[in-house]
């Protein structure tokens, strides 16, 4: 058995992203959002031309990890983007702002592997503050990110169609930084 591994993504890696990024936010919210929004949703936000701009933006990166021979989750780093509620954490920063595995990959302890190479490129650009933003009601990330050590600073809104829900923005200062 192959030993999971992390990439960064290059261009030739859309496709892949494409369908992670939809399947893991369906799988994730389906049942949390009416399905006019979330098509609304994935016709503005999750979008192959929507997900190529965010990509091609300056400072964002993309990781593709795989497992088992398959891709299976990924991370979506911003550097140096500060939190948008007013909130200037300490910088330099990242944020840390997609951190999904497939259903079928989750209890792998595969997630623990995505937010280790967040910090650790975090680190590699001598970020002080990692920081991200977690549904309220998504208890299960809610308590990963706290044993991570990441703690509420904020909140932020964040809408899906017409639905509109409260974000808790947690944040962790890097050791060493």
């Amino acid at each position: 058995m192959t030993e999971p591994s992390v990439r960064r993504a290059q261009a030739a890696d859309l496709p892949v992203l494409i369908m992670l990024e939809q399947q893991t936010f369906r799988d994730t919210f389906q049942d949390v959002y009416e399905p006019q929004d979330l098509e609304e949703f994935f016709s503005t936000k999750k979008s192959p031309a929507a997900i190529e701009a965010i990509f091609s933006q300056p400072g964002t990166m993309y990781f593709i990890l795989s497992s088992e021979g398959q891709d299976a989750g990924f991370i979506q780093l911003n550097l140096h983007r500060q939190p948008d509620n007013g909130t200037l954490l300490p910088e330099p920063v990242m944020e840390l702002e997609k951190i999904y595995v497939l259903p079928q990959f989750i209890g792998k302890k595969l997630g623990k592997q995505l937010m280790e190479h967040a910090v650790k490129t975090a680190k590699e650009h001598f970020v002080r503050t990692l920081w991200l933003g977690v549904w309220e009601h998504n208890h299960r990330a809610k308590a990963f990110y706290e044993k991570e050590g990441f703690s509420t600073f904020g909140e932020h809104s964040f809408t899906v169609g017409k639905q509109t829900d409260r974000d808790l923005l947690m944040a962790k200062v890097l050791p060493g930084s």
